[in-house]
């Protein structure tokens, strides 16, 4: 019984925040619930499944060093890498596209998932109706569409800079 006081006092004395419940998740691609949860070196993306395609989109030269942008697609996932000539197992997201459940990288979000589980942190609003919604924030954003309550797929559209 002692033992059950004392918590309670515990759990009395710590600091509520209330509206911590009600804040919304900043969508974003490399931090929060949402990010992209990806391997951290270039060579180990590569290596995350069955590579179908592999291009460059087009090359930036800097000077002192060349940036190539990169489209890799494997079976339900795409992705659009930003790499650099002088960190070359270093990579940046730019844009990636989920259509697949057997990709489980963005957190809640996951092909198939229902609506209400997977978007609950992002305050979405409506999600009866099959629909693309739109969540930004400060520089990336997500793309969800939904069929029937479920879903379909996403997409993340990052910053690079």
């Amino acid at each position: 019984m002692k033992r059950h006081a004392a918590l309670l006092l515990l759990v009395l004395f710590v600091p509520f925040d209330a509206g911590a419940q009600a804040k919304a998740a900043e969508p974003s691609c490399t931090s929060g619930p949402y990010r992209l949860q990806l391997p951290k070196s270039y060579s180990a993306v590569r290596r995350m499944g069955t590579l179908r395609r592999d291009r460059v989109i087009r090359t930036e030269d800097l000077g002192t060093h060349t940036l190539t942008y990169r489209e890799l697609r494997f079976n339900g996932l795409e992705l659009e890498l930003v790499t650099s000539s002088d960190k070359p197992n270093a990579y940046v997201v730019s844009r990636a596209i989920v259509s697949t459940r057997a990709w489980r990288i963005g957190g809640p979000l996951r092909v198939g998932a229902p609506v209400k589980t997977a978007l609950k942190g992002l305050k979405a609003t409506d999600l009866t109706s099959d629909r693309e919604m739109e969540f930004s924030g400060d520089k990336d954003s997500i793309r969800v569409n939904v069929a029937r309550n479920r879903i379909l797929d996403f997409e993340y559209l990052c910053s690079t800079n």
